[in-house]
């Protein structure tokens, strides 16, 4: 099945959007202009799974030829690692000609992306920003503490810097759609018509009196903050790392990973610093944001943010004036595929969590009842289920894999081979446990433990979901052992009250074995390969077979009793055959 997925996402699913071409009312730019256009979608949650489905589906638009590539963003954010690779993915293609089509909703993420294109345009109406990074914990939204949401910032700023230095877009409100206390007044040079936003730094050096601070063009999405009412000149903060373009915040909220950011630049900056010296070259047109929220902008008939703070370039509604837009004869939309849909549902921690129920009451059903084999292709099925899709993903790295492996094959020699329940099952546990917990986390870049917060986020939320799975299946089990005599496949295969002393799954399992001793002779019932039933007197028993396997009818002496098990050998096998050379009678006797 891993084979059969991979090969489903490598093929790229690519369903051509008949549409007439339309005639092209002006010229269209050259830089702009394209013959073949590909449309990637980002639709919902933005996760690890988008990010490798947008570079395949990228990769793919290239090896056919397209010379444009709109990605059409209709999401509420998303995952901080997965947006980071898109926007890496989008500026690192071959392919420069790069449109984001905002329809109808870029939040969070979303927005971030959009900044990553060259050009923007948008639907209307449409929404773009409240990109604040933050936390979704059982009660919901909530806000980081501030060394993490500092330590985050750093190259979301970075990130939305560099976007806004190499597309054109205003170096200060973008990131006032990432950070808080992000106070900006939008003026216009009289001479050229340039519009810039600025801080009350530069506001206080170009204008007379107190800088106006009511009805703010953009609203805070999610207020977190009093407004700005400082009268006093904010103070200047400065990089002083080295190499790198120089980088001055708005706010002094970011002084604190300003050479952080100006480390991770890597488009040198164009904007001017205003001082008193340009006193009188420029006018203000208003107060732009008021700080105490991530803003927003919005369209809606004629109140348009885009356009007035320069990020729209066209109003597109379809996918007829899209290609219009670029005056090309071909648009094709390269979807998600399939198996990336079902990837992306089959990493959801809920999905995780009843896989894993599934995998524990299964794997257990397989080893009380062997021989049955559909609770073990149950248990194999949502094994894979649980790792296959992680690893597509980057969830699941080759250690993970291997200690859930190694789990496995010592709780397999714990309970068909090693008497007891002891150091070879504890350890097998806990190494599916850590394995399973593993693949909550993205790789760590060879770190075995998450330094970053929102890898120690996925490690929580996976401790929860696991421990709460672990419940689940335990509470299952109890039920499944009460009732498991009246499935129709497991009858012949579980003891009840008429078959001997026990009359559940786990009863008969535990340690008291009826009073059978070391020594006693039965008849194997079913063969034992190596695990099966044998009867001793009346009853009927789950036994082990200590040398190979042993045919229904054969006679069979008990070898040993230990902790949940009846260990039994061939009647006519000689005391040095044995696997063990002494076993205990319930009674702590040796025979």
């Amino acid at each position: 099945m891993l084979m059969l997925v991979s090969a489903a996402i490598a093929q790229p699913d690519t369903t051509p959007t008949t549409v007439p071409t339309p005639s092209v009312a002006s010229a269209v730019p050259a830089a702009r202009q394209a013959q073949n256009v590909a449309v990637l979608t980002i639709e919902g949650p933005i996760n690890a799974m988008t990010a490798r489905s947008i570079e395949r589906r990228l990769r793919a638009a290239e090896d056919a030829g397209a010379d444009a590539v709109v990605i059409e963003l209709d999401t509420p954010g998303g995952e901080v690692g997965a947006v980071l690779e898109i926007c890496n993915t989008i500026k690192s293609s071959s392919i420069p000609n790069t449109v984001a089509w905002i329809r109808p909703d870029a939040y969070s993420g979303g927005a971030i992306i959009a900044l990553a294109c060259r050009e923007i345009v948008a639907s209307d109406p449409a929404s773009m920003g409240d990109a604040l990074p933050i936390q979704i914990g059982p009660g919901g939204l909530q806000a980081l503490p501030e060394a993490e949401r500092q330590k985050i910032l750093s190259p979301l700023i970075a990130e939305v810097v560099n976007s806004a230095r190499a597309n054109g877009w205003d170096e200060y409100l973008v990131q006032g759609l990432v950070a808080l206390n992000v106070e900006l007044w939008y003026v216009e040079n009289i001479q050229t018509g340039e519009r810039l936003c600025i801080d009350e730094r530069e506001y206080r050096a170009l204008f007379e009196g107190e800088p106006p601070r009511s009805s703010p063009r953009l609203n805070s999405a999610r207020p977190m903050a009093e407004p700005n009412t400082s009268e006093a000149p904010a103070e200047v903060p400065t990089a002083t790392g080295e190499g790198g373009p120089a980088y001055t915040p708005p706010t002094p909220a970011l002084a604190g990973i300003a050479d952080d950011v100006q480390q991770a630049l890597e488009v040198p900056g164009q904007r001017p610093t205003l001082t008193e010296a340009d006193r009188g070259e420029w006018t203000l047109l208003g107060y732009a944001a008021d700080g105490a929220g991530p803003v927003v902008l919005k369209r809606s008939g004629a109140s348009d943010d885009f356009e007035y703070f320069g990020f729209l370039s066209e109003t597109i509604n379809t996918d007829e004036e899209l290609k219009a837009f670029f005056g090309a004869t071909n648009l094709t939309r390269v979807d998600q595929s399939w198996s990336e849909n079902l990837a992306a549902l089959m990493t959801n921690p809920v999905i995780r969590g009843i896989l894993i129920v599934v995998f524990i009451i299964a794997l257990f059903l397989e080893m009380a009842s062997p021989g049955i084999a559909l609770p073990g292709a149950i248990a194999a099925l949502a094994l894979l289920g649980l790792l296959a899709p992680p690893a597509l993903v980057g969830l699941a790295n080759w250690w993970e894999i291997a200690a859930i492996a190694a789990g496995m094959l010592l709780i397999v020699l714990e309970v068909f081979v090693i008497p007891g329940f002891g150091l070879f099952g504890v350890t097998g546990v806990l190494f599916v446990f850590l394995g399973l917990l593993g693949t909550f986390v993205p790789d760590q870049g060879g770190r075995l433990f998450p330094s970053s917060p929102e890898a120690q986020r996925d490690l929580t939320y996976g401790l929860a979901t696991l421990l709460l799975a672990f419940t689940t299946a335990g509470v299952g089990l109890w039920f499944v052992s009460k009732r498991i005599g009246a499935v129709p496949i497991f009858r012949r295969y579980v003891m009840t009250e008429d078959d001997g002393p026990s009359g559940t799954l786990i009863d008969a399992m535990r340690p008291a074995h009826g009073g059978l001793l070391v020594g006693q002779q039965g008849t194997a019932t079913t063969a034992l390969r190596p695990a099966g039933k044998a009867e001793f007197g009346d009853d009927l028993f789950d036994v082990v077979s200590d040398l190979g396997v042993i045919d229904a009818g054969e006679p069979v002496r008990i070898a040993a009793l230990d902790g949940f098990r009846i260990v039994v050998v061939p009647a006519s096998a000689s005391d040095d055959q044995q696997h063990s050379d002494q076993a205990s009678t319930p009674d702590g006797d040796t025979a």
